[in-house]
């Protein structure tokens, strides 16, 4: 008798873990959504992107022509420069990957947008250390449009 119980214990406990085991890893019938933005790629010659450089190549700024139907814009700047004596220091590599982030809103109405002067280093009250060896800068835009659409536009500028 305690055989027979035990047997059928053994047998439920199985059947109850592989139930268990299979409804996890079957897929869903519901529709799941996904949590990933569908982005777009746009040419920066749509949105009239252009990046300047300053006459001694330590800032960089970007105008966009077409700014009519944006309403947000977020940006990543990307450069290698020289690595400074301490990085170097402690181990680095010659030349190091530097970025720049930030974002704006484009006011309703507004056609055009200029962004600031982009400092290619850093600074600290006043006083200003730019990176050198930077021989191009490159420049991602996540822009929002109208209708909540999302797009990104790259470009590059040589120095």
């Amino acid at each position: 008798m305690q055989i027979a119980v035990g047997v059928v214990l053994l047998v439920v406990l199985g059947l109850g873990g592989y139930f268990l085991i299979g409804s996890k890893s079957s897929p869903k019938p519901e529709i799941e959504e996904s949590s990933e933005l569908v982005v777009q790629k746009l040419e920066a010659k749509e949105i009239g992107l252009t990046l300047e450089a300053t006459p001694d190549k330590k800032k960089i700024k970007f105008t966009i022509d077409k700014a009519q139907d944006i309403k947000s814009i977020e940006y990543e700047l990307v450069y290698e420069a020289d690595s400074t004596a301490q990085e170097k220091s402690e181990g680095g590599e010659a030349t190091v990957q530097r970025g720049i982030t930030g974002s704006a809103d484009i006011k309703s109405g507004e056609t055009s947008y200029t962004s600031e002067d982009l400092d290619l280093g850093s600074c600290s009250k006043n006083v200003c250390r730019y990176d050198t060896g930077v021989s191009s800068v490159a420049i991602t835009l996540k822009i929002t449009k109208a209708g909540n659409k999302i797009y990104e536009v790259t470009d590059s500028l040589e120095l």
